[in-house]
């Protein structure tokens, strides 16, 4: 039996570098290209490396943008207390308005993505970002101001999938751990720099002043958007299983070299990446297509442009079976379906989504808590200085940045190696303990700092600046295993994710003040420390042994085909 007949060759495990010899040996550019891009200048993966960075950096400036207007008035906590005569927890409701409805509209987002495609929907979520924030800057009663929140939610929504969806889309397998910790860095960068803009603003100026500053930022994003950014979404239709006795493994698609070139492209899903097809055995060098061999030559075509969604269809060359068509209400069941099936029925997917989730959170209990703390004695900060606390998290965040995607994506590659060229989706995981590291001192120094009134240096310095670097690092790593083992579900697990995450600080804003205002700060604060601490480690010692044990359960399932 060759050794490619002994690979256990199932979703989330993949051959990442060529057979050609001594696995210890090979070079990078021996890397396996998963997926297998066609041979179409139109597919996204085949675009040059200016175009790939041009999308990124627009999904860059949409989520920084957009996520920062709907979660930065932390600082003007006490402004709006006067100004609406609202208590604390009602305030805060401005504040969970906007974040429940990030998480549960993309239910409808994500398969509109899926259908219509990314351009589209971006471009409507933008408008509708600009027409909230104006909105915001004019309102002059709270029931008013909690309805702008909400659209401003709806709007921003967005950011929480379609940037994982286009990092799919451009990018391979072996590529997209720095992409995805760049993607997190974009959002909580928002969460971070947006406070101390707003309370700047707000003591300089005007509190209103703040949304006309984002509506102009929003303009800029959509701008940039209209002109400088194409549809990803594409479609790689699955190789045509030829008629034959040979032994065969599951594998990825990988199209032979000598196919015939693709007509015109239509630009549909990448999410269906992951198409698994039985095929006979062969030599992996005469059939997957390498990072030496891939030219990245290509751009998008002026279809790729269009304001509408594409509907042209592919034709495709030989070796290709087009699909059974599906009726639209069809894929809209799938798609809003999925998520909630693969959080419920998939544990790794919602073992990600809860590390990611309590990870999030942790930075959110001291958002929460920076107005109540900073704003009283001994501190007495004004609102920007309560925002400038904020620096303290964009410098951890920064860290991260550097260090959680790269760091994941070197342990991975060279545990490949070390396995004879197989990537198990397993192998990054062990780049979540520094970031389990911070998030435990930084929490506890955040804690009890906030109870001792400790000098606000050692609180912001050390406590904030750890609680951001784990607030990236972990949802980075854990979001990364979860899409490598479900690679044909970005959005959807994103979705999951989300909900997890905003479900549950929703219901922090009706307790957490309160608790900690009756109970003190070390309660509160360390119950966010215990659970994402808790169930990261749980990861590290449930899933690097038995994870591909998980993943066989479900490799069978239809989601893998989407």
């Amino acid at each position: 039996m060759t050794q490619t007949e002994k690979r256990d060759i199932i979703p989330g495990t993949d051959i990442i570098f060529a057979d050609r010899g001594d696995a210890e040996n090979e070079a990078p550019d021996d890397v396996v290209l998963i997926p297998q891009p066609t041979s179409s200048p139109d597919d996204p993966l085949n675009w040059s490396a200016t175009w790939k960075t041009i999308i990124i950096a627009n999904q860059f400036i949409f989520v920084f943008v957009s996520i920062m207007t709907p979660m930065a008035i932390s600082p003007m906590t006490l402004i709006f207390e006067a100004e609406f005569q609202r208590t604390l927890p009602e305030v805060n409701m401005l504040f969970g308005a906007a974040a429940i409805t990030l998480g549960y509209a993309n239910f409808i987002i994500v398969p509109a993505a899926n259908v219509i495609g990314r351009r589209p929907v971006v471009l409507v979520c933008g408008i509708v970002c600009i027409l909230a924030n104006v909105w915001q800057g004019l309102v002059t009663s709270y029931p008013s101001f909690l309805g702008a929140r909400v659209i401003s939610g709806l709007g921003a929504a967005a950011n929480e999938s379609i940037m994982p969806m286009v990092v799919a889309d451009l990018l391979f397998l072996h590529q997209r751990g720095s992409s995805m910790a760049l993607y997190f860095w974009a959002y909580f960068l928002g969460l971070f720099i947006g406070p101390i803009i707003s309370g700047a603003i707000a003591s300089q100026i005007s509190w209103r002043w703040f949304f006309w500053v984002c509506t102009i930022l929003q303009g800029a994003s959509l701008f940039f958007l209209l002109f400088a950014h194409p549809e990803t979404k594409y479609d790689r239709p699955p190789l045509k299983a030829p008629v034959s006795n040979a032994p065969t493994i599951m594998d990825v698609r990988v199209p032979d070299p000598t196919f015939g070139k693709l007509g015109d492209g239509l630009i549909s899903s990448s999410s269906s990446e992951a198409n698994i097809r039985q095929r006979p055995l062969s030599p992996p060098q005469h059939t997957a297509i390498t990072a030496s061999q891939h030219s990245t030559n290509g751009r998008p075509s002026r279809a790729q442009f269009s304001l509408l969604p594409l509907r042209k269809r592919l034709r495709f060359g030989h070796g290709y079976d087009r699909d059974p068509p599906q009726s639209l209400a069809a894929v809209l069941a799938r798609d809003v379906i999925s998520p909630i099936k693969i959080l419920f029925c998939y544990p790794i997917v919602l073992w990600a989504s809860l590390s990611m989730g309590f990870a999030a959170n942790s930075l959110l209990a001291l958002n929460l808590t920076q107005a109540q703390v900073f704003g009283a004695p001994p501190y007495l900060f004004t609102p920007d200085q309560i925002g400038y606390t904020n620096f303290a998290f964009v410098a951890g965040a920064a860290v991260a940045l550097g260090t959680a995607g790269p760091l994941s994506d070197r342990i991975a590659l060279s545990s490949a190696r070390k396995n004879g060229g197989v990537l198990e989706a397993e192998m990054r995981l062990p780049a979540l303990i520094p970031y389990i590291c911070a998030n435990l001192v930084g929490m506890v120094i955040a804690a009890v700092g906030y109870q001792r009134a400790w000098p606000w240096e050692a609180i912001v310095i050390a406590g904030y600046s750890l609680v951001g670097l784990q607030c990236v690092g972990i949802p980075a790593v854990a979001i990364a295993y979860a899409v490598d083992s479900y690679k044909s579900l970005p959005g959807e697990i994103m979705i999951a994710a989300t909900i997890v995450k905003n479900t549950f600080g929703f219901g922090m804003i009706f307790f957490f003040n309160d608790w900690a205002a009756r109970s003190g700060y070390i309660p509160p604060v360390l119950l966010l420390m215990a659970l994402t601490c808790g169930f990261s480690l749980l990861g590290l010692v449930v899933f690097i042994p038995w994870g591909k044990q998980f993943r066989r359960w479900t490799k069978d399932s239809k989601l893998h085909s989407l």
